[in-house]
């Protein structure tokens, strides 16, 4: 019988290796409620975000720099055949998946940077899609988890058509109400306009989950007026185009920044609450600890 420690230990478990893989390796994923098999198009760890509550360390250099489509191909191959024919679940830590966590959720796109800055993600989309073509797997879904700085970029948008043609879903990073919160957490040079604009665009065309993390920055989290712009924000894009709904979580795992600490279960609640409050037709999911 599994231990609650050893799942735990499994949904902590998000490095993104697996064995000798570049470019795919498997998680046991809370958001997913199953396996996800994650797409890493930045191995190299550059990043247009320096989010404070990372966890990639980025002081240690990445293994390769390059996307080799074809070795892609071949590691997304094998891993689908792991996971179909239940091997998978045999090898530490995915022996302590529960029955219900034994299924193949999705394929998504989130590495060890932002993966829409990739020249090959519309041609790496276009090869898992192939993939799951051709393995019968229609009902699993293509996921790309964006920081949405690029999502209107000619190049990505290919992408996206092929994600969504091809059960796709965008899951879109909105951090913060403010300019200033988005600089102090999200801590990248690309304007927060650039990145609401790009929201509502893709909304207006897709429907489209938004992610948002709350945490403790040197011991404080998010105040009034930020949650309120917050709020606003989510207004405004339900507005302008679809949500599928809103993801909260907080840090889960060790960051290289010791003051990006988790909010405390009864914290991220009241937070859903104020969300669902101003916002009740829309769904909220919270995930306290691994995501």
């Amino acid at each position: 019988m599994v231990g609650m420690s050893e799942l735990v230990q499994a949904h902590l478990d998000h490095r993104r290796i697996w064995q000798d893989f570049q470019y795919a390796y498997p998680v046991l994923s809370r958001r997913s409620k199953g396996v996800s098999l994650g797409v890493n198009l930045n191995p190299d760890k550059i990043c247009n975000f320096d989010c404070v509550y990372c966890e990639v360390d980025r002081r240690t250099p990445g293994p390769r720099s390059d996307i080799d489509l074809d070795q892609l191909e071949r590691e997304m191959a094998a891993l689908l055949e792991l996971t179909v024919n239940g091997t998978l679940f045999a090898v530490s830590p995915f022996q302590s998946a529960r029955p219900e966590q034994r299924r193949l959720n999705d394929i998504a796109f989130s590495g060890d940077g932002e993966p829409t800055t990739a020249r090959e993600f519309a041609g790496a989309v276009e090869r898992i899609a192939r993939l799951k073509r051709e393995r019968g797997l229609d009902q699993v879904k293509l996921v790309l988890i964006t920081d949405s700085t690029r999502l209107t970029h000619p190049d990505v948008v290919r992408g996206l058509e092929l994600m969504m043609a091809n059960q796709g879903e965008i899951w879109a990073k909105l951090d913060a109400g403010t300019e200033a919160y988005y600089r102090t957490v999200d801590r990248s040079k690309v304007p927060f306009q650039r990145i609401l604009d790009n929201l509502a665009a893709t909304a207006r065309r897709w429907p489209i989950t938004i992610q948002t993390l709350f945490l403790a920055w040197h011991g404080q989290g998010p105040g009034p007026e930020e949650l309120a712009a917050y709020l606003d924000r989510l207004r405004t894009l339900l507005a302008q185009g679809s949500l599928q709904g809103v993801q909260l979580y907080t840090v889960a795992r060790p960051t290289p920044e010791p003051e990006a600490r988790p909010l405390a279960a009864a914290e991220m609640d009241r937070l859903a609450g104020l969300v669902r409050t101003a916002l009740p037709d829309l769904p909220v999911e919270v995930f306290y600890g691994p995501a």
